[in-house]
């Protein structure tokens, strides 16, 4: 079996039992009740963007912190990830129609198969790549498993707003726009805006 081969499977079984494990995290959750912000953030999350560099596709390190300026969604995926390929689409077209937020793909996979898609698919957006790194990466946001795809919201001031684990759907981006929009215009504090996304 070729090492590719080895880290593929070994990273779905590591999926699988992430997502297991999730799925029985968040049974034992309460639901978040509309305006209820004693559950604003999923326990553990880091409140504000971590520090993490990672190749970009022509081999150049770039920090996360490239896009302060922005507020973020930053979309774990890999090549071989069925639901994260069909969420690429919609990325672009957010990024597309929301030039004030960043998308930022950061691909838990080979630098090989990752710039090969990326001719393909022309990413409108920027893509960083690695593979333990980019699961240290992810592990960086204090969130104890996560399954691909997975998704952090930050703000422009650098605050975790949120996570999502799984395909994203257009709603999802557009609770996210809302949210964004209310903090901008001081119609909603942090507290709030997380428990919106977070519940």
């Amino acid at each position: 079996m070729s090492d590719m081969a080895r880290s593929v499977l070994l990273t779905l079984a590591l999926s699988a039992a992430a997502f297991t494990a999730y799925l029985g995290y968040r049974a034992i959750l309460p639901a978040v009740a509309p305006g209820d912000t004693r559950l604003a953030t999923v326990p553990g999350l880091a409140d504000t963007l971590p520090e993490f560099t990672l190749e970009d596709l022509d081999g150049g390190i770039r920090s996360i912190h490239s896009w302060d300026d922005h507020a973020l969604v930053i979309n774990f995926w890999a090549t071989w990830c069925a639901p994260c390929l069909r969420e690429i689409p919609l990325l672009k077209e957010f990024q597309d129609s929301h030039g004030s937020v960043q998308v930022v793909g950061i691909a838990v996979d080979h630098m090989e198969a990752v710039q090969a898609f990326s001719e393909e698919m022309k990413f409108n957006y920027p893509v960083l790549v690695g593979q333990l790194a980019a699961m240290e990466a992810a592990a960086r946001f204090g969130v104890d498993f996560f399954v691909l795809p997975f998704t952090v919201f930050v703000d422009t001031q650098q605050r975790v707003l949120g996570v999502h684990t799984g395909e994203l759907h257009s709603e999802d981006l557009d609770k996210l726009a809302v949210v964004l929009s209310a903090l901008e215009a001081g119609t909603t504090d942090i507290g709030a805006a997380r428990a919106q996304l977070n519940r």
